[in-house]
């Protein structure tokens, strides 16, 4: 089901990326917020910088044993920062008041995916880059959940392209 899940994001971020050129995601402001919630309890952020992803990369290539692997490692090298914040733990008042504030930030963004469950709906934000040739700050959002996952840099849509083939193979 994750793989059917993965596969389906990778094919409609790439057919879609060329809408997100008009309203770029506000990354500065959305960063900001982040930083403002960081420290209230409860809520729990993980910032990866350039080099924890390297070293990531480099092991990640020493154990990668498919084509599938190698692929998503090449889709990580346009990528700068990855920051993953979850506030399912702070207290209720914080989680709406957090999600009201990324709800409100990502409302002048152009949504590239939508995607419903029984139980969550994850949004994805991102920008598009010459024509939809790559995405950049790709922004997955997940209210109900209390989580955003950001990945600042760029993600080549022919990358992308190359994971659907490996993955359908």
């Amino acid at each position: 089901m994750k793989k059917i899940i993965f596969v389906t994001l990778c094919l409609l971020t790439t057919s879609f990326a060329s809408i997100a050129a008009n309203r770029n995601v506000d990354t500065r402001n959305i960063i900001s917020t982040i930083s403002d919630y960081k420290d209230v309890s409860g809520v729990q952020v993980v910032t990866v910088g350039k080099l924890g992803l390297g070293l990531a990369k480099v092991v990640g290539n020493l154990s990668a044993e498919s084509e599938e692997d190698k692929a998503v490692l090449t889709i990580l090298n346009g990528i700068n920062k990855v920051v993953i914040v979850n506030y399912e733990d702070a207290a209720v008042a914080k989680q709406k008041e957090l999600n009201s504030k990324l709800s409100e930030l990502f409302n002048n963004a152009e949504k590239i995916l939508e995607i419903k469950d029984e139980e969550d709906t994850v949004h994805i934000y991102g920008t598009s880059v010459k024509g939809g040739e790559s995405i950049d700050d790709l922004m997955i959002f997940i209210p109900e959940d209390y989580t955003l996952i950001c990945a600042l840099g760029s993600i080549s849509a022919e990358k992308i392209a190359d994971l659907i083939k490996i993955a359908n193979e």
